[in-house]
């Protein structure tokens, strides 16, 4: 190092001296000559000042130990590659979905395509949030399964309303088009005029096939997931009087009078049940029934 300082503070003294013997030249005032020198002297000493600021630096980082030198380069060998892509997979996979969809790779575009070829309840809440993300693929992905799982429902429930006259042909649309609307896939400007034809439906299936106890439970349960509480409980107290079976309303009425604290109209459907059930009740109304006692 010193060898290249050494070298260049030659040149650079032999070009101050150059210039200094052509401004002597051309200049004849003394005044002027005084201070071309003391300006050639300054480019002297300048260098050896730089060279000697360089030098204390150097010492100083010396004192305080020397830094690792980086390594331009270096090759590693992965010996567990499959496990590696094996874990990483599954990580990948653990993502929650409303976090995969934020993400700027394909995760996004992949959960759509695996929620559309699966059914999950509320399966529409889950693409509509996909369809406002700042990922275009992923908007454009989940808009595109909204339509496609759209025309799919139509299509076959299209299909099976001209096999509505027989029993199974009534269960059979009226089960898709519950699954339909619970799927959430239904555009809230469509919603109101789908739950109307499917209330259509149960009392068209009603009127042909009035000894049917499913098809009141269901319009029951229709009327309470849509808050026609009223209309819930009044059918109800129908159905169970005409089919003392029904275990969907007897659920309904349990769960109304108890939150609307109707304790004779409470005990007067516990009454009924344990009548009706007088061998066994069965297990699932049973829990009820225990925790409202309890």
């Amino acid at each position: 190092m010193m060898n290249y300082f050494f070298i260049l503070y030659v040149i650079n003294s032999l070009l101050v001296l150059i210039i200094n013997k052509l401004l002597q030249k051309r200049s004849d005032h003394t005044e002027r000559n005084i201070e071309y020198f003391w300006l050639l002297a300054i480019s002297f000493v300048i260098p050896i000042l730089g060279a000697l600021g360089v030098w204390l630096v150097i010492k100083l980082s010396d004192r305080k130990g020397k830094e690792k030198r980086y390594i331009h380069h270096e090759r590693f060998y992965v010996n567990n590659f499959n496990e590696i892509g094996l874990l990483s997979l599954k990580r990948r996979e653990s993502i929650p979905f409303f976090a995969g969809v934020q993400t700027v790779d394909d995760i996004g575009k992949d959960l759509v395509v695996r929620l559309m070829e699966n059914k999950i309840p509320e399966q529409g809440r889950y693409l509509k949030a996909a369809v406002v993300q700042q990922n275009r693929e992923t908007a454009h992905y989940a808009a595109t399964a909204l339509n496609l799982l759209n025309k799919r429902y139509e299509t076959i429930i299209h299909k099976m309303l001209s096999e509505t006259s027989s029993l199974q042909g009534y269960k059979n649309i009226l089960y898709v088009y519950k699954e339909y609307l619970t799927s959430d896939i239904v555009s809230d400007t469509l919603l109101k005029e789908k739950k109307d034809v499917y209330e259509n439906l149960l009392r068209e299936a009603i009127k042909h096939y009035p000894r049917e106890t499913l098809f009141y439970e269901q319009l029951a349960l229709y009327y309470w997931e849509n808050s026609k509480k009223n209309q819930a409980v009044s059918l109800s107290e129908k159905v169970i009087s005409d089919f003392p079976n029904s275990t969907e309303c007897y659920f309904i009425l349990l769960n109304n009078y108890y939150v609307t604290h109707e304790k004779i109209k409470l005990n007067t459907v516990l009454t009924k049940i344990e009548n009706h059930y007088s061998a066994k009740i069965p297990v699932r109304l049973q829990s009820v029934v225990d925790l409202i006692k309890g």
